[in-house]
C-alpha cells in the first residue's frame, strides 16, 4: 500500500509546476528543467488521480449494490464496474510503485559497449561477431536509436 500523502504530493507538485509554467515569470534557465519535470509527472498523473479517487468510487458502487431500491440491472452494472475498478486500482498502484522507486542518474546517459576478441583466434572473432549482431538486434527490437552504434575495426 502506498501512502496517500506521497501520491497527493505528486499531484500537488504537478499542479504547482503547471501554475509556475503558465505564469510566464519562470526563469528561462529553469524552463527546460521544469518542463521536463512537468512532462514526467504528467505521465503518472492519471494513475495517481485514479489511485486517490478509488475509495470514494468504491463506496459509491457499494452503496448502489447494497441499496434495496436499486433494480437488478443497476446492481449488476455496479458489480461489473466494481470489478473493473479493483483491477484498475491494482494497475495504478503498481505503476505508482515503479514511479516512486529512486531514480538512477545513469538511466538517461548513453552506454559504450566494447566487444573485443580475446585469445582463441578465429573462434573468438566469430563469437564477437555473433555477440555484436545479438546486441544490434536487441537495440532494433527495443526501438533504440538505430545507427548510433559504431563498429570499429582495427
Amino acid at each position: 500500500m502506498i501512502p496517500k500523502e506521497k501520491v497527493e504530493a505528486i499531484v500537488s507538485k504537478h499542479n504547482s509546476i503547471e501554475r509556475e509554467l503558465s505564469s510566464g515569470s519562470i526563469d528561462p534557465k529553469n524552463f527546460a528543467e521544469k518542463s521536463k519535470e512537468y512532462a514526467e509527472l504528467g505521465v503518472i498523473l492519471k494513475n495517481a488521480n485514479g489511485y486517490l479517487n478509488f475509495s470514494d468510487e468504491k463506496k459509491d458502487l457499494e452503496n448502489i449494490i447494497n441499496d434495496k431500491t436499486s433494480d437488478d440491472e443497476m446492481i449488476n452494472l455496479a458489480k461489473k464496474e466494481l470489478l473493473e475498478l479493483n483491477k484498475q486500482y491494482e494497475i495504478n498502484e503498481n505503476k505508482l510503485k515503479i514511479f516512486l522507486l529512486p531514480k538512477d542518474l545513469d538511466d538517461k546517459k548513453n552506454a559504450i559497449v566494447e566487444i573485443r576478441a580475446g585469445t582463441g583466434g578465429l573462434e573468438a572473432t566469430l563469437f564477437c561477431s555473433d555477440l555484436f549482431k545479438m546486441y544490434e538486434k536487441v537495440c532494433s527490437k527495443k526501438k533504440m536509436e538505430n545507427g548510433n552504434y559504431k563498429y570499429f575495426k582495427k
